[in-house]
């Protein structure tokens, strides 16, 4: 069945691989839309009796409950569906791991999933067996702290200290600008395993500011009252730390990536993305 799409109206982390990722990345690699060779792809058990589907009038997609997102995602693909002329076929993927094993996720895609929502736009960040639509959100990693008189990075004093997030985006700006200042003037910055770990010591005291990813502290406020007090700060003097967030593919599946790509982009322009984050309040903006 040919996909079409149904113009002008379109309807709208696995964690933190890092980004169902929590937003995530897999093995370094650059993404190619080309088939990789057989000794490029995991491994997943029984991947040989995965053949090619008959039913193509749906979308098959997957979310994570351990991203936070994972429900506006879900309306996002929703939306892609409905545009697409398909039916929604959603999988959601649960799991009490905190990191995912990369064949976990292609075994997932193999036996569920079209596409599977919820990857943080990572430039070289995935294996050449997956590749990643356009990013149908924008967001940002945030410095929060639950001190009122603290409005902007610029405010805290050097004694004071910051938990961030390893081995993100932001967590690498911040150390290098911290590098690029006097010892007397640099903040105390302590690498956190987890946006969990890092809220978790802004709340019994250990840092007075947190570095984390957007969506996983509004998700933390919506679900747990002793959150409801942190607020986000201004990152001056430093730049925000803004990531695009999109559905992961099979490299070889290129006919659906463009179309969900063009989906993606008139769900982006006629304003129903725009129009399912604002129904969550969720803290992320539709890209043009």
């Amino acid at each position: 069945m040919p996909i079409v799409f149904a113009f002008p109206r379109l309807a709208g982390p696995f964690l933190a691989l890092a980004l169902a990722v929590p937003v995530a990345a897999l093995s370094p690699g650059a993404v190619s839309a080309q088939e990789p060779e057989f000794f490029e792809r995991p491994y997943a058990p029984g991947q040989w009796t995965f053949g090619r589907r008959l039913d193509e009038s749906q979308l098959r997609y997957c979310v994570d409950e351990r991203d936070p997102d994972w429900k506006v995602a879900g309306a996002i693909a929703d939306a892609v569906a409905q545009g697409l002329l398909l039916a929604p076929q959603r999988y959601v993927v649960k799991s009490k791991i905190i990191m995912e094993d990369i064949t976990k996720v292609y075994a997932v895609m193999l036996e569920h999933c079209d596409i599977h929502m919820g990857f943080k736009l990572i430039p070289g960040g995935y294996s050449n067996w997956a590749t990643l639509t356009r990013a149908y959100y924008e967001t940002e990693y945030v410095f929060v702290t639950a001190d009122p008189d603290i409005q902007s990075l610029a405010d805290l004093a050097p004694a004071r200290p910051i938990g961030a997030t390893m081995g993100t985006s932001a967590h690498i700006r911040l150390v290098s600008y911290l590098t690029a200042l006097p010892r007397e003037d640099r903040w105390p910055t302590y690498p956190m395993g987890t946006n969990d770990l890092a809220l978790q010591s802004l709340l019994n005291g250990t840092v007075d500011v947190a570095l984390v990813w957007a969506p996983h502290l509004w998700a933390k406020q919506r679900e747990e009252p002793a959150y409801a007090d942190l607020h986000v700060i201004d990152p001056n003097p430093l730049p925000p730390t803004t990531m695009g967030v999109g559905a992961l593919l099979l490299a070889d599946e290129t006919f659906v990536r463009t179309a969900v790509d063009e989906a993606i982009a008139a769900l982006s322009e006629d304003g129903t993305i725009a129009g399912i984050l604002e129904e969550y309040g969720f803290p992320a903006t539709a890209l043009p």
